[in-house]
């Protein structure tokens, strides 16, 4: 087992390599930051994150699935105590939480203060006394959770099929990598058929203000936005990307940097982009929510919405092209808005 100095090494040299890699990254990193734990320096966080979409005879089928732990001896994690250790050098301490929409209610999965046992290509842990099982290589993975979630997640025909990314500012840097697979198999003991969405993150920086939103669509088109924000209601947005994957034409669309107007409207999320001769407006009706409170080595508020998008219009004015919601099918998705 390496020393910590060690450790820190490879866990800022990992977030270096990330944020230069882009999608050229190959199944080798991937299945690293997968299968791994890292050794967290202050302010270090690690968690990994998989979001299922579907859908029901029209209605909104989603699940969600977190494994997280942090630097430090314990935090609140929905006011309850969660510690941290590292146990043995195969596995840690962390929390485990997620939940199921099935079109008619949200099932939450529970939280727990789980150990997570890292092998090789296998994630083993538990949620409210239930083994999950997540493994495979890419583009191959089993993700299982007793009687309740069995998923096999395989290679779909998605534009974008893997990612990498890092920020890196010495001491803090944060590095990630998100997979774009299909799933298919059987949530709450009902039939599923959707994609898969599946996030590894690490690396040291507090807790901030964000908006996150993914929507897929049904002809296989997607709408993925991020943005900072600079407090809990602060409407001034920082490091802002809005990306609209055209399965139709096959083609990516970024608005970098757009001016952004994103408000809650009773029961929907109104977003508005602009970047020069692109401009996308989409109106997102919420299904259901999930809170969740964290407290420890700071503080943050993060709250997960069930959406599906009720309007959808995404301009090009170059070309005089107007893509509807009614091209695209319909869809569901998820939006986050995360506050200290």
């Amino acid at each position: 087992m390496m020393n910590r100095e060690t450790g820190l090494l490879e866990t800022y040299s990992l977030i270096r390599d990330l944020s230069s890699t882009g999608s050229r990254v190959d199944s080798e990193l991937l299945d690293r930051m997968m299968y791994s734990a890292e050794t967290l320096p202050p302010l270090g966080k690690e968690y990994w994150w998989f979001l299922f979409f579907g859908q029901n005879n029209g209605t909104p089928v989603q699940f969600m699935q977190l494994i997280f732990r942090k630097y430090g001896k314990k935090m609140l994690f929905n006011n309850e105590e969660m510690t941290f250790r590292r146990p043995r050098k195969d596995g840690l301490k962390a929390v485990t939480a997620g939940w199921i929409y099935d079109g008619n209610g949200l099932q939450d999965l529970g939280d727990t203060n789980a150990f997570v046992e890292i092998l090789e290509n296998e994630v083993i842990t538990t949620i409210s006394e239930r083994k999950m099982t997540f493994a495979g290589k890419y583009p191959q993975y089993k993700l299982k959770i007793e009687d309740i979630v069995d998923l096999d997640i395989t290679q779909g025909e998605h534009l974008i099929t893997r990612e990498a990314y890092g920020v890196f500012l010495p001491p803090f840097g944060m590095g990630w990598v998100n997979i774009f697979l299909d799933a298919r198999g059987t949530l709450l003991g009902n039939p599923f058929e959707g994609t898969a969405h599946l996030q590894k993150v690490v690396g040291a920086t507090i807790f901030g203000p964000f908006h996150w939103g993914r929507v897929v669509f049904k002809n296989g088109s997607s709408v993925t936005l991020f943005c900072l924000k600079t407090g809990k209601n602060s409407k001034t947005y920082l490091r802002k990307s809005l990306t609209f994957c055209d399965s139709e034409s096959g083609t990516i669309m970024k608005l970098t940097n757009p001016n952004l107007e994103i408000v809650k409207e009773g029961d929907t999320w109104v977003i508005n982009g602009r970047d020069g001769e692109k401009e996308l407006e989409i109106v997102l009706k919420i299904y259901a929510t999930k809170q969740y409170s964290m407290k420890g080595g700071g503080s943050q508020q993060y709250i997960e919405y069930v959406v599906a998008p009720q309007e959808f219009r995404f301009r090009l004015k170059a070309e005089n092209r107007v893509i509807t919601l009614c091209d695209l099918g319909g869809g569901v998705g998820t939006f986050e808005d995360a506050f200290w």
